[in-house]
């Protein structure tokens, strides 16, 4: 059985957040029974999966334009943690705040990620 990965989402303001992940990632997510939270898997989008660095393992929406998501989350109220940086040999992360300050990994696969300028060898970037 695989991994079950979970995102969650929680929310001061049910309806900014709801604006947020529509303009961002196209998800329709329910306000009108009063809810502050919502789990985001799988099986709601396929593009919800866990990416991993250094033996952390965490969800990530999986992305093909890494860019155009960071922009439309900045434009939508989000906030960028830590710009694109490579998980060497699997993709590019970028990692986001919400609107409500909840962590969101956005990855592109791409298995020739590397930081510029170091050649595949990890060990180049420690002192």
């Amino acid at each position: 059985m695989g991994q079950q990965v979970f995102l969650r989402i929680y929310a001061t303001d049910p309806q900014r957040a709801a604006a947020f992940y529509t303009k961002v990632f196209g998800w329709s997510l329910a306000t009108g029974d009063g809810r502050s939270c919502w789990v985001i898997t799988p099986s709601h989008d396929p593009r919800v999966r866990a990416a991993a660095d250094e033996g952390i393992t965490f969800p990530a929406v999986h992305v093909d334009d890494l860019d155009a998501v960071t922009q439309a989350a900045v434009a939508a109220g989000g906030e960028i943690l830590v710009p694109p940086m490579p998980l060497i040999g699997a993709g590019w992360l970028v990692c986001l705040a919400d609107t409500e300050g909840n962590f969101i990994g956005v990855m592109r696969d791409d298995p020739d990620a590397h930081w510029p300028g170091v050649s595949d060898a990890p060990d180049q970037l420690r002192t």
